[in-house]
């Protein structure tokens, strides 16, 4: 019996050390399987007579940095790629003998960037056309956007049952003075700059005759840069597209044809039959192509892996905030920090800062604007402007050396504001009385519950006026004016970036590329260099653990949060929620939240 129970037990010792065996050898092999396959598909190769793919659906942002939790989670969101990566991909394969063709993919949806931007990306298209090499252009339905960049495409198609828009820009805003007085919410205001206009959607009912100027003549200068763009290489006039948006507005695909904004009406595989053509691949089952974000990918990997001198690009991406921020924002600390990192590093020769910023906190500008001074007595740092680099982001932009923007990037606003609620008149029709004990005449100057007195009003102003005699300073400094020139063109007023070259608040028209290319003749580095881009991707996971720990759960909170946050953000760049836990601040943004249509 003994040995029986000794044979069974080793029986089952040894068929479980198989299995166990058998599972290693099963795991094992999946895992190495699995790495092999990753591996596999994460080492894409160029193939002869490739046609270079860019998606026009693609998120486009101006740096690798914090992505939305939304856009990680979403099955639906388009592709992510950064500016850089779409210009340094379309310019590299202007060069690549395996690049036969470049195709600007609008099947999937529309492009949705500034005309900033998009100016970049057609100066990286025309590099592409100058090779020799052709560009072919598909959209389903096309928006003015889609066609300021597909316009310099050798061939241009559109689904025949697909439509162009074409029909000018505009900008409108939502005003709220008559909201507030009805529901008892008092407003004190407290700017310098006529054209300062961010506070006037909570005390006006209509655009102000200065901010109206000002729109106009940026839309009519945006609008005329346009018309100039699409109609030279389709041999149109700007009479001819006044004429389309004036009469007609949206054309159905015959008529855009008729009208020779496009070359013909395809269907997506008729355009495919049509780049295998162009592409030497008539023969060919299938097309070779690889899309932007793989082929950067590919061709990073053979490209200064061991140059030491580096190049940073200081990403100043959102709306400039005190403290850390949280995604999205620019946070003054957390620029800071990042700022003193690149000034520590000695590999790093220069500085590219890269603004893309409405403005913001006054105080968080001058933080991350005093890092980059003292970092400028050590390295060159140049400015380059993006989509917007206007209110807080010029302020920023005073650190340079020289300043790059493109034709249509929306810059200076230089002026500053402060916004003053107070819930009086809205409290007493409820029954809430406010009643304060102090030791001092100014000792509650920050209660909402009452109005600002003369005395009160006074000092905030004082504030202001400090804040934007200091912003002249700056900017007379940076760009050798007087502060009575620079208070001429000042006043909170924007422009656009061929205005504020001639104007004298910009050096240079020219994107991202133009200021490395800039730097890298300035340092003497003969193309010999790294880029190294801050600050580092945020992880969201962090955030959101954050988030949920500072969340407050009651209801009443949430819904007065979330109305205050609903009437600002359609207005402004900032959330209204801060200025109202925050009156004591001065700000310097843009006017109002600009949207372009």
């Amino acid at each position: 019996m003994k040995k029986f129970l000794q044979q069974t037990f080793a029986s089952f010792i040894g068929s479980l050390a198989g299995l166990f065996f058998f599972f290693a050898l099963s795991a094992g092999g999946l895992f190495f399987f699995f790495m092999a396959l990753l591996m596999s598909s994460n080492t894409p190769q160029v193939e002869n007579q490739s046609v270079l793919v860019f998606n026009l659906n693609s998120q486009i942002t101006d740096s690798t940095g914090d992505r939305p939790l939304a856009t990680v989670l979403s099955e639906e969101s388009p592709s992510v790629l950064t500016l850089r990566q779409i210009t340094t991909a379309i310019n590299r394969a202007a060069e690549d003998e395996r690049i036969t063709a470049l195709f600007l993919d609008g099947s999937r949806g529309n492009i949705n960037t500034g005309y900033g931007s998009l100016s970049e990306i057609k100066t990286a298209l025309e590099n592409f056309k100058n090779s020799g090499k052709k560009i072919i252009s598909y959209n389903v339905s096309a928006g003015e956007k889609d066609y300021f960049l597909t316009s310099i495409a050798d061939e241009v198609y559109l689904n025949p049952l697909g439509s162009l828009e074409m029909n000018g820009l505009s900008s409108s805003q939502l005003f709220f003075a008559d909201a507030l007085d009805r529901y008892g919410i008092g407003v004190q205001i407290i700017r310098v700059g006529q054209y300062k206009s961010a506070v006037e959607p909570f005390t006006r009912n209509d655009f102000s005759p200065e901010s109206r100027l000002q729109t106009e003549e940026l839309l009519t200068n945006l609008w005329d840069i346009y018309t100039d763009e699409i109609s030279n290489p389709r041999s149109l006039t700007p009479s001819n597209i006044n004429n389309i948006a004036d009469n007609i507005g949206f054309l159905k695909a015959e008529e855009a044809e008729e009208l020779a904004l496009i070359d013909g009406l395809s269907y997506l595989d008729e355009v495919n039959d049509n780049l295998k053509v162009i592409s030497n691949n008539e023969n060919s089952e299938s097309l070779p192509t690889i899309d932007i974000r793989k082929y950067v990918t590919i061709t990073n990997n053979t490209n200064n892996q061991n140059v030491k001198d580096t190049i940073a690009i200081l990403h100043i991406d959102g709306n400039i905030v005190d403290g850390m921020g949280r995604v999205g924002e620019v946070g003054g600390d957390r620029m800071a920090q990042e700022i003193e990192k690149i000034r520590d590093d000695d590999n790093i020769k220069g500085v590219i800062v890269r603004i893309n910023s409405p403005g913001g906190s006054a105080i968080a500008s001058e933080r991350i604007t005093r890092e980059l001074e003292l970092t400028a007595q050590e390295k060159p740092i140049v400015i380059s402007m993006g989509d917007v680099a206007a209110s807080g982001g010029y302020w920023i932009a005073t650190a340079g050396e020289k300043i790059f923007a493109n034709e249509s990037t929306i810059t200076g606003s230089i002026g500053v504001f402060g916004l003053l609620f107070n819930l009086e008149d809205i409290a007493d029709s409820v029954g809430v009385n406010a009643d304060v004990i102090k030791t001092n005449e100014l000792a509650d100057i920050n209660n909402t519950f009452q109005a600002k007195t003369d005395q009160e009003i006074e000092i905030y102003q004082s504030n202001v006026d400090q804040i934007y005699n200091l912003f002249l300073e700056k900017v007379a400094q940076s760009r050798n004016l007087s502060i009575p020139e620079v208070d001429e063109i000042a006043q909170g007023r924007v422009w656009l970036g061929n205005i504020a070259q001639e104007i004298g608040l910009v050096d240079e028209i020219g994107g991202l590329d133009s200021a490395i290319e800039y730097l890298n003749t300035v340092l003497e580095l003969n193309e010999q260099y790294k880029i190294q881009e801050f600050p580092q991707r945020r992880n969201w996971e962090n955030e959101l653990l954050t988030a949920l720990e500072n969340s407050q759960l009651n209801t009443n909170k949430i819904n007065k949060a979330a109305l205050a946050n609903t009437i600002w953000n359609l207005n402004s760049e900032l959330e209204l929620i801060d200025i109202i836990e925050k009156p004591n601040r001065i700000y310097s943004i843009l006017p109002f939240k600009m949207n372009i249509k």
